[in-house]
């Protein structure tokens, strides 16, 4: 019996998606991003406190939002304290985004070859792959994003229900990394809009198409609770966050980066307990 070109196609993604799945736990924390991140997770769940990120017990993590410990810490807690929970759903954020690839393919109007292709492309990337199964913010960032764009495209392009798909994307994008989702999404369709529409004329488009006010409200209630709520239990995260991490970082020569720097020795010695506790060895950033 000869196999047909779409499940030899389906047979080979799922063996990429079985070996990327068997050897999340096969392997330490691989280096202080992995460690810190991981040690975040862990503390979250020990201490039941959810809101504020901890990369040691009282020590608050101001560098980045809370969605991708949230995703580890969940994870562990359901299941068991290990890499492989703590990486699992990384990978599952990865496979969202791959569907969500596909899909738009399919209803753009491109071949179910085309559209696998698309998503055999972007599932054999090398940095994503290794992105699928780390515990980083990056693969969330990468799901949010994905949805921002898919639902501007799709709400775009006649079906007004997938604009808020492009909000609640920036919503999650905003717990995932923080302000750069707008950036990242601002940088990619304001050159998109301003040819396609014209300077002029694409901000009554983009009024009429995608429902700016309801969305932007979509977003925020998304978003701005955790931010008002982490401020107010770890007062000065929002200055070192937004202006420090966004601003002063490029314009301050002076200024430190992490916040975990400036408590001496502190960080250095907790990332060497985190990778000694997973059997591997301490690597700077």
């Amino acid at each position: 019996m000869t196999l047909s070109r779409t499940k030899i196609f389906w047979v080979f993604i799922l063996g990429v998606g079985m070996l990327r799945l068997v050897t999340l736990g096969m392997y330490p924390l691989l280096d202080t991003t992995e460690a810190r991140y991981g040690e975040v997770a862990r503390i979250m769940v020990e201490t039941g406190n959810w809101l504020v990120p901890q990369l040691d017990y009282g020590t608050p993590f101001w560098g980045k939002p809370p969605l991708s410990f949230w995703a580890s810490a969940l994870s562990i807690d359901l299941f068991h304290n290990s890499e492989f929970f703590m990486r699992l759903p990384h990978l599952l954020a990865a496979v969202a985004v791959l569907l969500l690839i596909r899909r738009l393919a399919l209803v753009q109007g491109f071949t179910p070859v085309q559209a696998n292709a698309a998503l055999a492309i972007v599932a054999t990337n090398i940095g994503f792959l290794i992105t699928a199964g780390s515990v980083m913010t990056d693969m969330m960032l990468c799901l949010s994003m994905t949805l921002t764009m898919v639902g501007f495209w799709r709400g775009w392009h006649g079906e007004p229900r997938f604009v808020y798909m492009m909000y609640a994307g920036l919503g999650v994008g905003l717990l995932a990394k923080g302000p750069i989702i707008v950036v990242l999404a601002g940088l990619t369709l304001f050159p998109w809009l301003v040819a396609a529409c014209g300077i002029k004329t694409m901000w009554g488009e983009v009024y009429r198409r995608l429902n700016p006010l309801s969305g932007l409200l979509l977003t925020l209630v998304i978003a701005l609770p955790w931010y008002l709520l982490m401020e107010r239990a770890s007062p000065g995260f929002l200055e070192y966050f937004i202006v420090g991490e966004h601003f002063q970082r490029f314009i301050d020569s002076g200024w430190r980066g992490d916040r975990h720097d400036a408590v001496g020795q502190a960080r250095i010695g907790l990332v060497e307990r985190v990778v000694e506790r997973h059997g591997g060895a301490v690597a700077e950033d």
